[in-house]
């Protein structure tokens, strides 16, 4: 579906929105929020406005990410600081 939000084709894009939401829908996973949007986006036929909530998940991913990261160094300092060895993560 990415993909063909960003090559601009609208047609597979909903396609694959629609095969997503079955997927989701069958494995009991909710469908709300940002998938909520690119669909209707998809609906309207605006994929510019499906590219940009597909680029504000991506912003949020990373920020989540780095988060993540800072916990993890953290918690291994604190580890190193009590002597325990831990593995950091790549």
């Amino acid at each position: 579906m990415v993909e063909a939000i960003q090559a601009d084709d609208l047609d597979t894009a909903r396609r694959a929105y629609g095969h997503l939401m079955e997927r989701l829908s069958s494995a009991g996973a909710g469908t709300g929020g940002a998938l909520a949007k690119i669909g209707a986006s998809l609906r309207r036929g605006d994929l510019a406005a499906a590219q940009r909530t597909l680029d504000g998940l991506e912003s949020k991913a990373l920020r989540v990410l780095r988060g993540l990261r800072e916990l993890t160094d953290l918690a291994a300092g604190r580890a190193e600081a009590s002597g325990v060895t831990t593995r950091k993560p790549n």
